[in-house]
């Protein structure tokens, strides 16, 4: 007879309307944090208790954000463990009306063996600026983790006002070796974050961004701007290395003001 192993399921649902929350939802393993900080937006704290995120998990994130300023981050970065079962599920779906978000999550770390499909919907309305930033880590270099196959899904969709402005998604299924060694792809490099900019924020950011990442060295950092969107992609071997880029970019974005979660 088969046993039925414990699973992780966790649902947030949050609405903001004028700076102020007008919804507060959270269940199972997923847990809200508002903490008490000295930045002009609202900030919010992802929590996961279960501790990470393996085989047969899902977790749900819905966000409407009206006329406010806000960021979110997380408390740790998000470990994918392997499992037996069905990828992971992780859907995030974000509403932004009026209003300047900053997504921010800690890395997401993925080991060997580990299963995700996770998607990311967000739409853009009325004059509303986005600044998101996700890194994935395949295998941590100081832990001599090495990532030989895994089941990694990842789909990103930005609208502005329902049409399609970015979209992009990975996919790796099985071996991974010739996805690392690959000069087009990762290049033996362990580490990647891509950080998107939408709203008319980017008329402000675009000279001083494109002059911090000239003077990036020792990884590989490129900018570019079209379609009324900043996009910039970063891989280092090594993450310690790629997070204190990451902070050195972002102070230059949001003016000192990175969430706690962020320090090094």
């Amino acid at each position: 007879m088969d046993k039925l192993l414990q699973r992780s399921k966790g649902e947030i649902s949050i609405e903001l309307f004028d700076n102020n929350f007008k919804k507060f939802f959270q269940s199972g393993c997923c847990k809200i944090l508002n903490p008490n900080n000295y930045n002009d937006n609202n900030e919010l704290v992802l929590i996961n208790t279960a501790g990470g995120i393996t085989c047969n998990d899902n977790i749900e994130i819905n966000a409407t954000i009206h006329n406010s300023e806000l960021c979110i981050c997380t408390q740790a970065a998000e470990k994918i463990y392997s499992g037996i079962g069905d990828p992971a599920t992780v859907d995030i779906n974000i509403n932004l009306n009026n209003s300047t978000l900053y997504w921010l999550p800690k890395e997401l770390i993925l080991f060997d063996n580990s299963k995700l499909r996770r998607r990311i919907n967000i739409n853009i309305s009325n004059n509303s600026n986005l600044i998101f930033c996700e890194t994935t880590i395949f295998g941590r270099k100081a832990m001599s983790e090495k990532i030989k196959n895994i089941s990694f899904f990842d789909q990103w969709k930005i609208l502005k006002n329902s049409t399609i402005k970015h979209f992009e998604a990975i996919n790796i299924k099985g071996s991974t070796i010739n996805n690392f060694k690959n000069n087009y792809t990762f290049d033996n490099q362990s580490s990647l974050s891509t950080i998107l900019i939408f709203g008319d924020i980017i008329h402000q950011l675009e000279s001083e961004l494109s002059k911090v990442t000239k003077n990036l060295e020792n990884h590989y950092c490129e900018m570019t701007k079209f379609d009324d969107k900043i996009v910039i992609r970063c891989l280092a071997e090594d993450n310690y290395d790629l997070k204190k880029t990451l902070n050195f970019i972002m102070k230059n974005v949001i003016n000192d003001k990175l969430p706690k979660s962020w320090d090094l």
